[in-house]
């Protein structure tokens, strides 16, 4: 079999498995010329020695890399012999990645298979290198691979609290609960490494933002270091969630970071990373235009809060159509209510805890009666605020001077004093604070082109610095919510985009165009 079609036997024992044993093992395959190329860039940093794949699937990672050692100058006999490795659960993967690479080899003339050994059926996250009776003294040149996934909001593949708390002390890692599993192989991975080493392995691309993987990252940036960042197109996974891959290690000058884009792998211009945090590189390759805020942040003017599950289930629980209420009660409003400085609520239909809405309410005096934690804690809500959307392409907010609404979780509430609250709602809508947000939490969404902050994040955005510019952003935030037809809304927002790019002494074209393009349409 020749060794540009070895790859179809890895991938048809990979379509073999059920999709839903897949998806619960977090087992999303490889395309073979993505891997081939990738497994390259951890090779050619790294230089010629052993290879290992901690997740080897159905080979194409091991393939990749052995097209790479033979370029770089390794016989079929040794690449095979000497410098694949590779760990899988599954036993029958191991198998079959072994029969894979044999068959790459034979296209030397002879039948050279992997030592026994070399590829075994261990769980990496458990024992790392110790899977290997004999691993090579000092560690692997390279660690290459697509690890599995296992999304912790997902209760079909979520690990339970006590695997997290073994992972943490395995790996002696403070990461929380909802770090995705594929974000411990890094950990693994890094052990596996020779010192000088480079690893490539895909991620979820929420470890570029995640909260709970910050902790993972820490450890890279400290050491080995991260070398490059590739982002992956949309479609070329079989995964429905967006795709990255982190090169540790050796390969770029201290302080730079290599950028790859595209199906193809294509690099383009290195980035100096000076601090700039994973998400903000990854930022840069979605497209977000660059901006440096310094300065004071909305936090020392302001407080905010977004519920969780606890207020998410109980507010369900005690809500009604407004024209069903016969006591005290309060307009509750979800994400998709929420246009820039607008209120949909009662003009449409809105999903809220399994049910279609078109005007709902939280039943006040039902809620003090069941519930009189959570009434405190809509009490609280009841004062001035700037409410902020999430999964947006810009920062949508409505401004609540009034303090009359209810926020539903994910909703965060900016609260701040009632002269403030159109001062802080023209802040997030500028331009420049949409791009900084984007370099803060790139790839915490559901898609790369939407944002998603928490409470604590909105708060670290920064102020303006020009104050008259600032309140001529004020009277233009007022202006949009007074539109009453899509041209003149448009038009305002256009307006109050251009003052508060002068406010915070971002004027910038490239900014405002890119920021206008994402603005959402009439509704």
């Amino acid at each position: 079999m020749a060794g540009a079609n070895v790859h179809v036997v890895g991938q048809a024992y990979e379509r073999a498995q059920a999709a839903d044993i897949r998806f619960r093992r977090g087992v999303h395959y490889t395309p073979i010329d993505v891997a081939t190329r990738l497994a390259a860039l951890a090779v050619d940093a790294a230089g010629v020695g052993p290879v290992c794949d901690p997740s080897v699937g159905g080979g194409a990672f091991l393939l990749g890399a052995a097209e790479a050692l033979l370029a770089a100058g390794s016989s079929r006999a040794s690449v095979v012999g000497e410098l694949l490795w590779g760990i899988d659960l599954d036993p029958g993967a191991v198998e079959v990645a072994a029969a894979v690479v044999a068959l790459w080899a034979s296209d030397a003339g002879e039948w050279v298979t992997v030592p026994r050994g070399h590829l075994v059926a261990a769980d990496t996250l458990a024992c790392g290198s110790e899977a290997f009776a004999e691993a090579p003294v000092g560690g692997f040149r390279a660690v290459v691979g697509n690890p599995p996934f296992g999304n912790q909001m997902d209760a079909r593949t979520a690990r339970r609290s006590e695997a997290t708390a073994a992972l943490r002390a395995r790996w002696g890692s403070t990461a929380g609960p909802y770090a995705d599993t594929a974000a411990f192989f890094l950990l693994a991975g890094v052990s596996m490494l020779a010192p000088g080493g480079a690893m490539i392995l895909v991620q979820p691309r929420s470890v570029l933002a995640s909260g709970d993987a910050g902790p993972i990252r820490a450890y890279i940036d400290a050491s080995p270091g991260l070398a490059g960042l590739w982002i992956a197109p949309r479609g070329i996974f079989d995964a429905e969630v967006e795709v990255c891959a982190p090169l540790i290690g050796a390969g770029a000058p201290a302080g730079v970071v290599r950028r790859f884009t595209g199906a193809g792998v294509g690099e383009i211009a290195a980035a100096a990373r000076a601090d700039e945090s994973w998400a903000g590189l990854a930022a840069g390759l979605l497209g977000t235009p660059a901006v440096r805020l310094d300065g004071a942040r909305l936090g020392e003017r302001c407080s905010a809060t977004a519920g969780f599950r606890d207020q998410f289930y109980g507010l369900a629980a005690h809500t009604l159509e407004a024209h069903e209420a016969v006591s005290r009660s309060a307009p509750l409003i979800t994400v998709g209510m929420i246009d820039p400085f607008r209120s949909r609520w009662g003009q449409g239909q809105f999903r809220f805890a399994g049910r279609v809405w078109r005007s709902p309410v939280v039943d006040l005096d039902a809620l003090e009666r069941d519930n009189p934690t959570l009434r405190r804690w809509v009490e609280d809500r009841l004062r001035p605020k700037v409410l902020v959307a999430t999964q947006t392409r810009v920062l949508e907010v409505l401004p609540d001077p009034d303090g009359l609404l209810v926020p539903s979780t994910p909703v965060v509430a900016v609260e701040c004093e009632r002269d403030d609250v159109w001062w802080l709602a023209a802040a997030l809508s500028s331009p420049a604070v949409t791009a900084q947000a984007f370099a803060r939490v790139a790839g915490a969404a559901m898609s790369s082109e939407t944002l998603k902050l928490s409470a604590r994040q909105v708060l670290e955005l920064a102020q303006p610095t020009d104050l008259a510019a600032w309140g001529r952003g004020v009277d233009a935030s007022r202006q949009v919510a007074a539109a009453g037809d899509a041209a003149t809304w448009r038009s305002a927002l256009v307006a109050l985009g251009q003052a508060m790019a002068a406010a915070y002494e971002v004027c910038d074209p490239e900014l405002e165009a890119w920021w206008e393009r994402r603005l959402p349409r009439w509704r």
